[in-house]
């Protein structure tokens, strides 16, 4: 792993500054993506402090989470020790090709320097989903980004100042972030560098691992897609060569 920038920024910081409002919208747009719970088994791949896992397992889903932050999983499982949490790298799941869907959400994908290392992970989710099997992702619309850029901004939580300026290179369709935590006297700074990609990179991504993208929306809300949208939700199903 060249880039390792995520180690340090998805700590107690971020548990403390990362807060939605919209979770139990998103929560009901994937009850509508998966379907049934009975039975179904789900990877929550970079479930982070378990703020989707925890109320789709409410609904009935068998969700794993699975995440590399041993302080988000360890506020995970504070608030809900119902759910099985596993700690490790997105690039080498330890399971077998037992799910039901893989949902990599709020942006879990495109984290590495090495574009090898950034395939691996889709080839990593093919490889736990039984034929058949969806996989749901959630990222940042790349049209939306460039069209309404903002290189600032500023957030205040609770008693944090949160100071975020980014920078995005066309070239390599990166957007570098630089986040300062201001807390009185005190300022913490943290770094990320995300790999942003269209809708024809996934899908030939995806197929290459085959997978099959069968659905494309502009948010967990299931609203069309299009480049007024700031996300890019996709659905992908596991290609099933054995069936009719």
């Amino acid at each position: 792993m060249q880039n390792s920038w995520y180690i340090d920024y998805f700590g107690d910081d971020y548990y403390r500054f990362d807060h939605h409002e919209d979770t139990d919208l998103e929560v009901a747009g994937l009850e509508q993506l998966l379907g049934d719970p009975d039975q179904k088994t789900i990877l929550d791949l970079g479930c982070g402090y378990g703020r989707h896992s925890k109320p789709l397992t409410a609904l009935g889903y068998h969700v794993i989470g699975y995440d590399l932050s041993a302080a988000l999983l360890k506020h995970a499982r504070d608030q809900d020790h119902r759910v099985p949490r596993v700690r490790g790298d997105m690039q080498a799941l330890p399971f077998h090709p037992s799910f039901d869907a893989v949902l990599s959400l709020f942006t879990t994908i495109g984290y590495f320097e090495d574009e090898e290392e950034n395939f691996q992970v889709f080839r990593a989710i093919s490889e736990v989903l039984r034929p058949g099997g969806r996989f749901i992702c959630q990222l940042v619309n790349r049209d939306y980004l460039i069209r309404q850029f903002t290189p600032q901004e500023i957030h205040h939580q609770d008693e944090l100042i949160i100071l975020e300026e980014r920078t995005f290179n066309p070239i390599d369709n990166r957007v570098h972030t630089q986040t300062t935590v201001m807390e009185g006297s005190t300022r913490r700074q943290y770094e990320s560098v995300i790999r942003l990609y269209t809708v024809t990179e996934l899908d030939l991504l995806l197929a290459a691992v085959d997978l099959s993208i069968s659905e494309i929306y502009g948010g967990l809300d299931l609203r069309p897609f299009n480049w007024d949208t700031n996300q890019l939700v996709i659905v992908a199903e596991k290609m099933d060569y054995d069936k009719d």
